[in-house]
């Protein structure tokens, strides 16, 4: 009897492991990115946008601009996902640029589902680049309106 009370608990501590381990992890992209980085130091961002008409390019360096846009993107809830796996009709590539390091991170966001981002001189290359399914009804506005 002892030995079946045992091999139970075994049971169900290696399940509750693998629930554990194996279930979905979500975080804000300010978890994954932003807090990597001394958001009071981006002096630029650079916004590259590419939709059925072609491909546009703005430069912003109105600190409040930059501080709308990287607050929009830290309401971004995310889960990791595969770049191979996105869909999109539109696209915004952004580079985060600060006076001191240049470019710091860059990101791209596919139709408010998907976000990769990279990491400019990362200490690891491997772990540079990363793909995120946005789990949250994200507003990209704030990117939008840079080209309007």
């Amino acid at each position: 009897m002892k030995r079946l009370v045992y091999l139970a608990a075994a049971v169900l501590i290696v399940v509750g492991l693998g629930i554990f381990y194996f279930s979905p992890k979500t975080f804000t992209l300010e978890e994954a990115v932003l807090d990597k980085l001394d958001t009071n130091r981006v002096t630029s961002i650079e916004v590259i946008k590419r939709d059925q008409q072609g491909e546009h390019t703005k430069n912003v360096t109105n600190s409040e601009e930059i501080n709308e846009i990287l607050n929009s993107l830290s309401a971004a809830k995310l889960k990791k996902s595969r770049a191979s796996d996105i869909e999109f009709t539109e696209s915004y590539w952004m580079t985060l640029k600060t006076k001191d390091k240049g470019r710091v991170y860059g990101m791209t966001l596919y139709d408010n589902h998907h976000i990769n981002t990279f990491e400019y001189n990362a200490s690891v290359p491997k772990n540079a680049s990363r793909s995120y399914k946005i789990t949250n009804n994200f507003d990209a506005a704030a990117i939008r309106n840079v080209f309007k």
